[in-house]
Parts: structure tokens; C-alpha cells; sequence
């Protein structure tokens, strides 16, 4: 019996190695989505001398191109470099959430081994099965900040309760918590609505609240400090009027188009694609809304505070993504791991691999390993991390490393398509460009300015978006682009509204599909002549004048049909 038991207590560890044998490698390989490119660029930027938001527009916070700054200072400007960083995160992130709990009511002691590792599992499943839109984005990267400033709120609610530490103590641990999420803050803001969440309920916690005023000035000095050198360093390097000017003139209809865009159908898929880790929720949402209900009440729940802590900043967190953000798949991986990992905890109490503890049975282990072998059994049918149309490409990812090929096969969307972009790259390389004579029309082929080392010919960067999100700055984004003295512009048909069947025609790769709208003609940058089509990829020469611009959210061929 006894090594039965053993064997089973083995089976999440087997599941673990294999999955990071195989998950690794391809995460590695897989491309790069448009975001990491852009901060790149604007790293790039800073680095030599430029001035963020005047010479690149960005509608953000800096902090995730400080992050750029640093990782590509330490570590160069390979994407496995980067791709290697937010691994590295994602797994502090795991190990965070996987030892988050520490007492179990009944036993006294903290949650199993078998438990932890079927948590990291789970939480690494689900990253590893994620599109390349989620990966070295802003989001995951925050987290690590917000789970760090957790752990230490929750040793501050426990100093208070247990009444151990000094007024002094109390100070100088909130405010090292400050510095910690006002560092999150300057990657994303939104890291806010969790921290509050995890504050107050926190303090709920304490009964006797004589020295919540010390605890609350600290985590206040501590994000002033931060707060205040990252305004010393928008004054100091020039960039703090652009910096002003953006907030104030430019991000309300960044902020307004956003919410256009929210529809419960976009919700629905982008829920389908997290398939079947979102499933977590059914189980996380109730589970946390009674944990914060019941956490003033009487209970022999010894780790009562984790609970109500994790609980907080996961409502938190659905909060802010659901209500204050744009609808963008990477948005959701923070919430979805505490979904994770509050709901294993609610089906465990102690989630508990071995059948027997001891010489007794323990209540309710009977369910939990059919649960477990239930969850390994959804995520292997669904989950694309372990789908064999992408698994089969380990091999030439281990022969070949990251090239096109590989790149088109492992990524989830086709933005852009690595095998269609080689040959419009291939002809751009042959006109030999200098920096600001080529200009990139949608967001997915922004990497062509890595690709081909050039800096962008405008501020706008983002050209597409922009154009539609800033409507209002038509003539501004026009007369940049007739004086940046381009030569090129590149675009994406299927970015623009067409099919893959309406753009793989017989036209040649010196015109447009025989199916593209004619009304979109005398439009950029379709108005200039065509000299290179890959598949979905054109390159025009610039022939005259950027304007008109299309500012529609709908462009090109999915205008023309509705």
C-alpha cells in the first residue's frame, strides 16, 4: 500500500517535467506579438537619446519600457532574451501562488507537496496554452509586484493582529510594501483596484485599528517615493510635457474607443480560447465572494487571512479587467491564474493525491483525485499547449530554433503570417532603406522595423490604430507622414478587413486582389501604386500625399459587405 501510494504521489511531478520539457522549447520559439516589438522600439528610443511620447506616441504608463530598458541593457535584443525574462516571471508567479497557503484547518499543517505541484501544473498549463498576444505583455508582468506586495500585506495585517511589532516596524514594512505596488503602478495603474481590495479587507481583519494610521502612511511614503522618481525622471529627460500633453489631449478617446469595442461576444471567445482553465471561475467567483462575506466571522480556520487576502485581489482584478480595461486576451492571464489556484484550494481544502493518510481515509480524498484526473484529462483535450499540431514542431525547434517556419506553426493567430512577411521583408532588405523611409500601416507587422533594423518614419508607430483611436488628430498624423520623407509602406490586407480566401488569388505580386473594394481605393495607403505582394502583405511605393486616412473600427472589405 504504502508504495502505492508513493507511485501515486509521483503522478503531478511526472505531469509537471513533461509538460516543462515540452512547453518550454516551443514557448521559446514562438513569435513575438506586436506589444513586446513596440516597447522595444521605444526602448530603443530612450536608449539613444530620444524622448518617449514625443518621438514615439504611447498612450500608457512607462514603466513596462523601463522594463524593456533594463532587460535589454542586462540581456540584449534577442527574442529569446525577452521571451526568457517573462518565463522567468511567470515562474516566480507560479511558486507565489503555489505556496500562498500555508495552514490546513484540520491537520494543522500546510497543504501537501502533491498539492503545490498539481497547483504549478494547472497554472503552467494554462500559460504555456495562451496565444503569443499574452506572452511579455504588461499584465502578467505586474503581477509579480502585486503578488509580492501581498505577501508582505499579509505579514503587516499579521504584525497588527498579533500586536508584535512596533509603531516603527509597522512603518518601515509599509512602506517597502508601497514601493513594491507603486512599481506595479507604473507598469499599469489598474494594479490599483486589487491593492485597495487587499487593504481594506486586510484592516477589516484587525481588531484593534490603534496603528492602521502607521501601516496606511507607510504604503503611502513608499509610493510617493516611487511615485515621485518617476516624475523626477519624466522631467529630467524632457519627456514630461509630451508625457502631460498625451493624458490630457489624446488618452480620452483612447480611453472612449476602448469601450466601443466591448461586446459580450468578444467576451464570449476570448473566454473560449482560455477553454477549459476559464471553467476555474464557476468554482473561484463564489468561493471568494463568501470568503470576503464570512471573514469577521468566528471560524477555526487557521489560514482565514490568506483567504480573505487572495480573495480580495482576485475580485479585484475581475473587477478592473472586466470594467476599466479594453477586451484583449492578455488582459485576463492574472485573473485566470487566481481563479486557479482559489478554486483548488476551495476542492481541496487541502488537495490531497494519495488516497489513505496514515491508517485512516481522509474525508473526501475519494473525490479529489478523480477531480484532479478530470481537470489533467480537459486541459490534454483542450488545452493547445499539449495540441499535437503543435507539439509535432519540438523537433525542428530544437534543430532550427525560431524561424519562420516554426513561427507560423506555432502560433495561434496569423499576425502576422512569418511565412507570407519573409518574402515582402526579403524585397524590402534589396532597396537598401535608410531609418524613416519605410512606414509600417498595421500593428502585426511592426516587427518589420526589428526585422529590417530601421527606426519608424513617424512618431505613430502604431499606424492603423492610432489613425482610428485618435480621430481627432487626423491632420497631425497626415502631415507627419508627408513630411517624414518615406519611401515605403507596408501593409496587411488581412489586418484590413480582407479573407484569406479574397487575398489568395492569381493577381500577381504587383497588384491588388481581384476582391479587394473598390471604394477603399483612393484610401492609404492603398492610393499609392503597388510594387510587392506577398499573400496578405503589400508594399506601395509613396506616391503623393498620406491623406486620406480610413478611421473606421471596420475597414476595407468587411465595410463593403455589410
Amino acid at each position: 500500500m504504502n508504495s502505492n501510494i508513493r507511485s501515486y504521489g509521483l503522478v503531478p511531478w511526472m505531469l509537471l517535467g513533461l509538460l516543462l520539457i515540452v512547453s518550454v522549447p516551443l514557448m521559446l520559439c514562438m513569435p513575438l506579438t506586436a506589444d513586446p516589438a513596440l516597447y522595444d522600439l521605444q526602448a530603443e528610443t530612450v536608449l539613444e537619446g530620444g524622448v518617449l511620447y514625443r518621438d514615439i506616441v504611447e498612450p500608457n504608463l512607462p514603466g513596462i519600457v523601463w522594463a524593456h530598458i533594463a532587460v535589454r541593457s542586462l540581456f540584449g535584443w534577442s527574442e529569446y532574451a525577452l521571451k526568457s525574462v517573462d518565463l522567468v516571471i511567470v515562474g516566480l508567479i507560479t511558486v507565489l501562488l503555489c505556496l500562498w497557503f500555508r495552514q490546513n484547518a484540520k491537520t494543522e499543517t500546510g497543504p501537501p507537496v502533491s498539492e503545490r505541484v498539481f497547483m504549478g501544473l494547472m497554472l503552467l498549463w494554462f500559460y504555456f496554452g495562451t496565444s503569443e498576444w499574452c506572452h511579455c505583455q504588461r499584465d502578467t508582468w505586474m503581477f509579480l509586484p502585486a503578488l509580492l506586495a501581498l505577501y508582505l500585506r499579509r505579514r503587516q495585517i499579521e504584525r497588527q493582529q498579533n500586536d508584535t511589532a512596533s509603531g516603527a516596524s509597522l512603518f518601515r514594512w509599509g512602506f517597502v510594501e508601497g514601493l513594491i505596488w507603486a512599481t506595479g503602478f507604473w507598469i499599469k495603474p489598474f494594479i490599483a483596484i486589487p491593492a485597495l481590495a487587499a487593504m481594506v479587507f486586510g484592516w477589516i481583519l484587525v481588531r484593534n485599528r490603534s496603528r492602521i494610521l502607521t501601516d496606511i502612511a507607510g504604503v503611502l511614503c513608499g509610493g510617493l517615493l516611487i511615485g515621485g522618481l518617476g516624475t523626477v525622471w519624466l522631467i529630467t529627460s524632457g519627456t514630461w510635457p509630451h508625457f502631460w500633453e498625451m493624458a490630457i489631449e489624446w488618452n480620452p478617446t483612447y480611453f472612449e474607443v476602448g469601450r466601443e469595442r466591448w461586446t459580450w461576444d468578444r467576451l464570449w471567445r476570448q473566454q473560449l480560447r482560455f477553454y477549459p482553465f476559464t471553467l476555474a471561475h464557476l468554482v473561484a467567483l463564489p468561493v471568494a465572494v463568501v470568503s470576503l462575506i464570512n471573514c469577521r466571522r468566528p471560524s477555526d480556520e487557521k489560514d482565514r487571512l490568506s483567504d480573505t487576502l487572495l480573495s480580495a485581489v482576485y475580485l479585484g482584478w475581475l473587477f478592473q479587467t472586466f470594467f476599466l480595461q479594453h477586451l484583449f486576451d492578455y488582459i485576463h492571464v492574472p485573473e485566470v491564474m487566481l481563479a486557479l489556484t482559489l478554486s483548488i484550494r476551495a476542492v481541496n481544502g487541502s488537495l490531497d493525491f494519495r488516497i489513505v493518510s496514515g491508517n485512516s481515509v481522509r474525508t473526501g480524498t475519494c473525490m479529489r483525485a478523480p477531480l484532479a484526473g478530470i481537470c489533467v484529462l480537459l486541459a490534454l483535450a483542450f488545452s493547445p499547449a499539449t495540441d499535437w499540431s503543435r507539439v509535432q514542431h519540438l523537433k525542428a525547434c530544437l534543430n532550427e530554433g525560431s524561424t519562420p517556419a516554426v513561427k507560423t506553426g506555432l502560433q495561434h493567430f496569423p499576425l502576422p503570417d512569418w511565412t507570407e512577411l519573409q518574402p515582402a521583408l526579403d524585397f524590402l532588405r534589396q532597396q537598401e532603406l535608410n531609418d524613416g523611409e519605410l512606414t509600417v500601416h498595421n500593428v502585426y507587422v511592426v516587427h518589420a522595423y526589428r526585422e529590417l533594423d530601421l527606426k519608424p518614419s513617424t512618431r505613430f508607430v502604431y499606424l492603423d490604430v492610432l489613425t482610428r483611436v485618435f480621430r481627432d488628430h487626423q491632420d497631425e498624423i497626415v502631415e507627419s507622414l508627408d513630411r517624414s520623407g518615406h519611401r515605403f509602406i507596408l501593409s496587411s490586407l488581412l489586418e484590413n478587413g480582407m479573407t484569406p480566401e479574397e487575398y489568395r488569388d492569381r493577381t500577381g505580386a504587383h497588384a491588388l486582389p481581384e476582391a479587394f473594394p473598390q471604394d477603399h481605393l483612393d484610401e492609404f495607403p492603398y492610393q499609392h501604386p503597388v510594387v510587392f505582394r506577398s499573400g496578405q502583405y503589400v508594399i506601395h511605393e509613396v506616391k503623393g500625399s498620406a491623406a486620406p486616412l480610413n478611421p473606421a473600427f471596420s475597414p476595407l472589405a468587411s465595410m463593403s459587405r455589410e
